[in-house]
């Protein structure tokens, strides 16, 4: 990673800009160009697969959420309907949470091999 920043910082050191913004076609310039086209895709299934647990993790929240809302709902503004969806998530986020944490290893060995390998 440290080469490539480099590589782009030796390419950028190398435009002129006397009639205008040229840029001299470095073929160090036009590789890192290449690498970061094809980096951001792995890079970015690495790191949905590692927000999704800590989201996961909120969701489970929402259970003792909707049990709070389905006995509190003859209050004013608590809705017997939104109790039942989050309770409904809340069933669900610990099942999905075990997913992702069983997924997570997978996906970022995957995606840096794909941010890696060109």
């Amino acid at each position: 990673m440290r080469n490539i920043v480099a590589l782009l910082l030796i390419g950028l050191t190398q435009i002129s800009f006397a009639d205008g913004p040229v840029i001299v076609p470095d073929p160090r310039v036009q590789a890192v160009a290449v690498a970061q086209k094809h980096m951001l895709p792995g890079l970015k299934r690495a790191g949905k697969s590692i927000v999704e647990i800590p989201r996961q993790v909120g969701q489970c929240f929402r259970l003792p959420l909707g049990l709070v809302e389905v006995i509190f709902c003859p209050l004013p503004d608590v809705e017997f309907k939104e109790g039942l969806n989050d309770l409904g998530a809340g069933v669900l986020a610990p099942f999905r949470f075990c997913r992702a944490v069983c997924e997570m290893p997978y996906e970022v060995y995957c995606g840096l091999g794909d941010a890696i390998t060109l």
